[in-house]
């Protein structure tokens, strides 16, 4: 779609800047002047009659068979009539005809080539005009003809009469008919004869209506006389040819409407005291009925610009050319985008007809003209169509001096910030006291001084931006602004002011600018926060309408301006608390900045609150400390609750993120401000001018509560980010979804599901099921084989591997249930030295008494197997024989050098009644695979058996009870055997293949007992995600450092992959079989 830029020619004048706006304000009177050799300050254009009709002038139908039927009059043609009355209508034209006809009339002939073709040549042929200087031209402006004239001490009447006499036959023949021509009586006949004497004689009377008031006012029969000259002038020029009466004279519905003001001041100063308006308004109308009544009998009417030729004028007075096949174009995509939403727009946008006046009006929209014909024209300061022409030509101006590409020209599309089109609109409408709302709320010449130099529309667009750049808040509200200049004194009553919602719809979208988007930035008007200050909406009349009176919108804003940083904070601080509240399983800690602000050995877990007001924190410290160097116990039943206005450390923002976060810190300031100033104004409306009936008439109290509940969403809505620790032992962030509102519910139920399910909270029903107890088992199990219940729950506090129980009834339940589905045995000892339980409840064994305190000290729990291979549950003792080799590899790592019988207490002692013949057959097992070494003698001695027993000369041998048992690594120190170490070592592809799966686990394994130390372990060419490289070599690390090491492989794990060049080495001296590493690495 192309712009008028590319499809119109601006006049050079208008381009130039040499154009004047004032060529549009001629009137009959100063052409009159300017043929009389009287001083004129009238532009050129219509004193010169042939740049007039060659320049200026588009012939309309009513202006040519005006022209045509008044020359052909002059010329001797009675077929024609003799007498015309112009209506004023649509497009105006009245003025610029009685002046077309003022030329023809002074110069005939000379004109017949630049006037050709305003003259029907069915009527008259322009060469047939009558010769220069034949016609007696008599052109009266009825405004300004006075009604009397002081004479002496006397006022002597001044008549319209006398007024043709002197224009015809100049002060010789007024002095001929003096007597006739200053009475205040009507003359007849012979005074016409007198006058005329068969002269040739165009008489152009203009503005008959306000005379005829003027006159009623100075003399009591004056427009009765009035009415009856009119008709004897209107007789004669019927009966004789060569005169021709032209006329205007408004309708009795218009006469006055718009000058009520004018016509008060007017009648009083010709009566010389005060007439009221009601006075002025009756004597107009009465004087104007019999004059009306007159002149529509004997004068033919003519509209001389019918609504379908005001585009072809407009044209003509602006552009040197406009592509109309451009035109239609640009009118056929404004056409699809009223097709679309026609519900939006008033019915007859889907009209073909309007269709064709888009195409007519083209480049003005039909609304634009619309709005100075039918709304601005109606003042009597704005003149009509030549106000009209003027703001038409400025905008024209404006637009292409500020290259602005517009498919049409639009109401919106006015530069208000121009002093030009501001003193044309607002000086003429007498509209002077709107300028702080042109400043404020729209955008004016003055809006650069006002704090923060932005209007409110301007600040809206910047908040809410167009995706095309359009400021469609600053269109939609200038159009609000400019249809409430006309009628605002009447107020709603009237429909000149305001426009309705649909009416401003189709205003002002454009292709790229669509209805609904309009719609919004009307709606923006009301919102107490980026709304406008000075306009408002009545529901009642449906109308969009500029105020000065005291608006909600301004009390608001004062308010809001009012207050102080740390009011707003402490303000947003406290609606925050009411998000959320203390559950049965968290106890939620708010307005939370540092760690000291989370109790530590509370047994209970805490949500912690993080302040919107919070900068930066550090979740890994609120876990592990309680502030500096203080050490948190209870890490695990730490929970944090992080807004996304809060950054905390170890995530990466980039410029969009901390812009984000900045426009969420706004919008909870802007929302919080509008809430505190709503609260405040609902409480003493009257503190700031407004009354309640305002507040309940413009439905404050729903919008206030609809204001609390957006406020209490965002907040919520920024509550995003929960932070605890996982089952990696790491501090992880989840996210968090909420629609939001006040109570909590929502956003505490989002927390419990989001880590049921990430498997971090144990629930009653998780409990109760048997794949909830195989996890718990595997925990409660992994760091011994009989832990006590206050380890346990212990555990759940301080392990950050552990998730955390919905509530602290939960851990009773787990007990009984695991025990009731033989996941294990609860059992309590009499003492340290007992080997047997006090009591013990299992699965087949006592059912838990339901009164029995498990808090109480001493429970534990065991495995059901392992419960058996203690005897514990009756019978002999079963124990697997590989479990009873690593018990056995266990006492031999405590005493290297024992008798038998020594181990075999051992393993009974710390597993139960084992049977000694396993245990025999375990030591026997180990001395056969060279683990061990056996011989007759002492543990102590250092000289050398004779028989030291081991690997297959032990094949036949088995030990006894008294014999010694001996560790290779002993023998070798008492210098009894030389041994070679062992390695394992992995190294290349096929070794990174092993590794770099395992990098995760590793530091598990070592968590399970791993205990190798490594010698070398070298990673070389691991491959990052971003495309670099890297590479990892440890060297001689013991099993602790592996171990503290197990977050760094953790987190490798997740950056590194493997490529072509990726190759890695494990080195491991004297692998132990035993270990869970080794053991990994080697199996197939």
């Amino acid at each position: 779609m192309r712009s008028i830029l590319d499809t119109c020619t601006p006049r050079a004048d208008l381009l130039t800047g040499t154009f004047n706006p004032e060529i549009f304000t001629a009137s009959l009177s100063q052409v009159m002047d300017y043929y009389r050799g009287r001083t004129s300050s009238v532009t050129n254009l219509y004193t010169d009659a042939e740049q007039f009709f060659r320049q200026a002038t588009f012939p309309t139908d009513g202006m040519r068979m005006v022209i045509s039927e008044v020359m052909a009059r002059l010329a001797g043609d009675n077929g024609v009539p003799a007498i015309h009355r112009l209506e004023t209508a649509f497009g105006g034209g009245k003025t610029h005809t009685l002046i077309a006809l003022t030329h023809l009339g002074f110069r005939g002939r000379e004109l017949a080539d630049a006037a050709a073709p305003s003259i029907d040549a069915s009527v008259l042929e322009a060469t047939a005009l009558h010769e220069p200087g034949t016609v007696q031209v008599v052109g009266i402006a009825g405004d300004e003809i006075p009604v009397h004239k002081p004479h002496g001490a006397a006022l002597v009447p001044y008549t319209l009469w006398g007024e043709i006499a002197f224009q015809i036959g100049g002060e010789a023949l007024y002095r001929s008919v003096e007597t006739e021509a200053t009475s205040r009586a009507a003359p007849g006949k012979a005074f016409l004869d007198s006058i005329f004497d068969k002269r040739k004689a165009l008489l152009l009377l203009d503005e008959l209506a306000q005379y005829a008031a003027r006159l009623a006012a100075a003399h009591p029969q004056g427009a009765n006389q009035l009415s009856a000259f009119l008709m004897a002038l209107n007789g004669y020029a019927r009966g004789h040819s060569n005169i021709a009466v032209v006329l205007t004279l408004a309708s009795q519905t218009d006469a006055f409407a718009t000058q009520t003001e004018e016509l008060v001041r007017l009648l009083s100063a010709i009566r010389g005291e005060q007439v009221t308006e009601e006075e002025a308004v009756a004597m107009a109308q009465s004087a104007q009925a019999g004059v009306l009544s007159v002149v529509s009998r004997d004068a033919t009417g003519v509209v001389p610009v019918q609504a379908n030729e005001i585009s072809r004028v407009l044209a003509k007075r602006l552009f040197l050319s406009v592509d109309q096949a451009a035109g239609a174009e640009t009118v056929a995509d404004y056409w699809a985008l009223y097709q679309k939403t026609p519900d939006l727009l008033p019915d007859q946008a889907s009209r073909e007809d309007y269709r064709a006046t888009m195409r007519d009006l083209y480049p003005f929209h039909p609304t634009f003209v619309d709005f100075l014909n039918q709304k601005m024209a109606t003042l009597a300061n704005f003149q009509g169509t030549r106000g009209v022409l003027r703001v038409l030509s400025l905008a024209v101006r404006s637009l292409w001096e500020k290259r602005q590409p517009v498919p049409m020209i639009h109401t919106c599309h006015l530069n208000l910030r121009d002093a030009r089109i501001v003193n044309e609109l607002i000086s003429r409408t007498g509209g002077g006291e709107l300028l702080p709302i042109l400043n404020t709320d729209i955008g004016g010449v003055d809006t650069a001084t006002l704090v923060g130099g932005a209007s409110r529309a301007e600040e809206a667009d910047r908040k809410n931006k167009h995706p095309e750049g359009y400021p469609f808040h600053e269109y939609a509200w200038k159009t609000v602004f400019l249809h409430s200049l006309v009628g605002r004194h009447e107020g709603l009553g009237t429909p000149l002011f305001g426009i309705g919602e649909r009416d401003a719809l189709l205003e002002i979208s454009f292709p790229g600018l669509s209805p609904s988007q309009v719609e919004s930035a009307l709606k923006t008007i009301e919102d107490s926060d980026r709304g406008a200050f000075y306009l408002r909406h009545s529901v009642q009349y449906g109308r969009y309408y500029a105020s000065l009176d005291a608006s909600i919108n301004r009390a608001l804003a004062s308010i809001r301006g009012s207050l102080g940083k740390g009011q707003v904070t402490d303000f947003l601080d406290a609606a925050a608390r009411k998000i959320i509240r203390t559950d049965p399983t968290f106890h939620v800690a708010h307005d939370v900045t540092h760690p000291e602000h989370i109790k530590d050995k509370t047994g209970r877990t805490t949500l912690g609150l993080v302040t919107l007001g919070a900068d930066e924190i550090d979740a890994e410290a609120f876990v592990t400390t309680v502030g500096p160097n203080r050490p948190r116990i209870e890490q695990n039943l730490v929970f944090l609750l992080v807004p996304r206005t809060v950054h905390v450390q170890g995530e990466i923002w980039n410029e969009d993120r901390v812009a984000k976060a900045q426009e969420s810190h706004q919008r909870l300031d802007d929302l919080a401000r509008d809430v505190i100033a709503r609260g405040r104004l609902r409480d003493k409306p009257e503190n700031y001018g407004i009354k309640p009936q305002q507040l309940s008439e413009e439905g404050f109290g729903d919008k206030t509560k609809e204001r609390e509940l957006a406020l209490q969403t965002t907040i919520t809505q920024q509550y995003d980010g929960l932070w605890y620790p996982s089952a990696s032992g790491h501090v992880v962030r989840k996210e968090i979804h909420t629609a939001g509102g006040e109570g909590g519910a929502p956003i505490i139920a989002e927390i419990h599901r989001v880590l049921r399910e990430d498997g971090e909270l144990i629930t009653e029903e998780r409990a109760r099921t048997q794949e909830g107890l195989n996890l718990l088992g595997k925990l409660f199990f992994g760091a011994g084989q009989t832990p006590t219940l206050e380890q346990l729950r212990t555990n759940f506090a301080v392990n950050r591997r552990w998730p955390v129980l919905e509530a602290a009834t939960i851990f009773d339940q787990i007990v009984r249930e695991g025990v009731t589905r033989g996941a294990w045995c609860l059992f309590r000892m009499q003492d340290e030295q007992s080997a047997k339980p006090q009591a013990i409840y299992s699965r087949d064994a006592d059912t838990l008494p339901l009164d029995l305190d498990l808090s109480a000290p001493g429970w534990a729990i065991v495995t059901l197997p392992g419960a058996n291979q203690r005897g514990w549950l009756g019978g002999a003792v079963i124990a697997d024989p590989a479990r009873v080799e690593t018990w056995v590899a266990d006492a031999m790592r405590e005493e290297p050098a024992a008798y038998v019988f020594q181990i075999i207490d051992k393993v009974v002692g710390a597993h139960g009644e084992i049977p000694e013949s396993d245990i025999l057959t375990a030591i026997d097992n180990a001395v056969r695979e060279a683990k061990a070494l056996t011989y007759s003698g002492t543990p102590e001695q250092e000289a050398a058996p004779s028989a030291l027993v081991q690997g297959p000369t032990a094949i036949l041998h088995s030990v006894g009870k008294d014999d010694v048992i001996l560790s290779p690594a002993e023998a070798a120190r008492r210098g009894w055997i030389k041994i070679d170490p062992r390695y394992l070592d992995l190294k290349g592809p096929e070794a990174a293949a092993r590794l770099l799966p395992l990098l995760r686990r590793i530091g598990g394994l070592y968590g399970r007992g791993a205990s190798s130390k490594l010698d070398v372990l070298d990673l070389v060419e691991l491959q990052l995600q971003g495309g670099g490289r890297m590479r990892l070599l440890l060297q001689d690390c013991p099993p602790e450092d592996m171990k503290r090491l197990g977050e760094l492989f953790e987190v490798l794990a997740g950056l590194v992959s493997q490529n072509e060049r990726t190759q890695a080495r494990i080195r491991i001296t004297d692998p132990r079989d035993d270990c869970p590493l080794v053991k990994t690495l080697t199996q197939d």
